[in-house]
């Protein structure tokens, strides 16, 4: 080989070698257009949507807590960061499903102007929703509209509402709150309510027969007094304990009888305490009218009988009255209050420009799945070849 041949061979295999760079850098260019294309396209897609297409959202916001006028014991665990369960921390983990829920889209829907604030027509499709719409989409779309927390160390609930005009967010945020306040009003009301009332009607059949009892001792002594002896008035005693007893515990199982089953176990166990409580009571009346002794029992039967039904009457009056106090008491004791911390206010600004950051999220995502799409494509080709 002289040297003119290997001369061309090396000319030759340069050229060879500047064609295959070029060919890569051309590769190289085209594939990141392509992904520069991916990033840039839907980057500029959603800048578009959020400058011209999305409606603008008004945020009206509130914060309140489920208040009772029982003393709360104190909170040991709270210092550690584990908060007991209590009836408040129930409240307010019911006030938040509440503010989600179906219930609540019905009552806005009639009373607060639900349809006029979100069926407003616009390019905009997410953002709108058809009155005659059914009411599973309506709380979906609400769902997306509210955002309700509960803080269960500072028993605070903040509830955050949007709309596309600050007058609608403020009405649907001020709706929020009433209705929220009458169902926490009525969270233990039934149950308290259904006590006291079985409580009155006790007292009031108790009222009835210690009136008939205090006619037949009026009665009775007009022919004849009578004194009751020490071991009458224990025996009254007890008979008055007994009826306190039974009084109670039917004003409890009125109120256990509103949360279970009449043929429950708890039900069932309250009967059977009742009807034990029953037979003390006519047990103890029946030793009582026995007699005691037969010095006394020969010298008046009748009129020491009509003596001890009243007291046991008067004992029976007082003990359903005092029942019915503790429940009228206990009803005002377990009533919850909301009381607003920060109260629903008009909102001054829209989230229009604040939305723009999303933008900048979603150039990251775009590129990250555009990075991984070209680390796939490069896998299957290197395996390919």
């Amino acid at each position: 080989m002289n040297r003119v041949e290997l001369t061309d061979r090396v000319k030759s295999w340069f050229q060879i070698s500047e064609d295959e760079a070029s060919d890569r850098h051309a590769r190289r260019r085209l594939r990141f257009r392509f992904i520069a294309a991916g990033i840039l396209i839907p980057t500029l897609l959603v800048f578009i949507y959020y400058a011209l297409l999305a409606r603008p959202e008004y945020d009206t916001e509130m914060m309140f807590t489920v208040q009772g006028l029982e003393q709360q014991p104190p909170d040991l665990l709270g210092g550690i960061g584990l908060p007991a369960i209590s009836t408040s921390t129930n409240d307010g983990l019911v006030v938040t499903e509440f503010v989600t829920s179906s219930a609540l889209v019905r009552r806005l829907e009639a009373d607060y102007g639900f349809d006029a604030a979100y069926s407003g027509w616009s390019l905009d499709l997410p953002s709108w929703i058809s009155p005659s719409a059914p009411i599973e989409r309506k709380t979906a779309y609400w769902q997306g509209q509210v955002s309700a927390n509960y803080d269960s160390v500072s028993k605070i609930i903040s509830v955050n509402v949007r709309a596309y005009s600050p007058e609608d967010s403020l009405r649907l945020a001020e709706g929020v709150m009433a209705e929220t306040e009458n169902v926490v009003n009525a969270l233990n009301g039934r149950v308290q309510d259904e006590a006291v009332r079985v409580a009155g009607e006790e007292v009031a059949s108790r009222r009835e027969a210690y009136n008939d009892a205090r006619q037949r001792v009026i009665a009775s002594r007009a022919n004849r007094a009578t004194t009751l002896e020490g071991e009458a008035a224990q025996q009254v005693g007890l008979v008055g304990q007994i009826e306190g007893q039974l009084a109670n515990a039917r004003v409890e199982r009125a109120a256990a009888i509103a949360q279970f089953r009449p043929n429950s176990p708890q039900i069932r166990a309250m009967d059977e305490g009742i009807r034990e409580l029953e037979a003390q009571r006519d047990q103890a009346l029946r030793d009582a009218r026995g007699g005691f002794g037969e010095s006394e029992a020969s010298r008046d039967v009748s009129a020491q009988t009509a003596l001890l039904d009243y007291e046991f009457a008067q004992q029976a009056y007082y003990a359903a009255i005092q029942a019915e106090r503790q429940a009228i008491s206990q009803r005002a004791n377990e009533r919850r209050y909301l009381v607003a911390i920060v109260p629903p206010r008009p909102a001054e600004i829209s989230n229009y420009w604040g939305r723009f950051a999303n933008i900048f999220a979603f150039a990251i995502a775009a590129a990250l799945l555009m990075a991984i799409a070209t680390l796939g494509y490069s896998v299957v080709k290197d395996h390919m070849e």
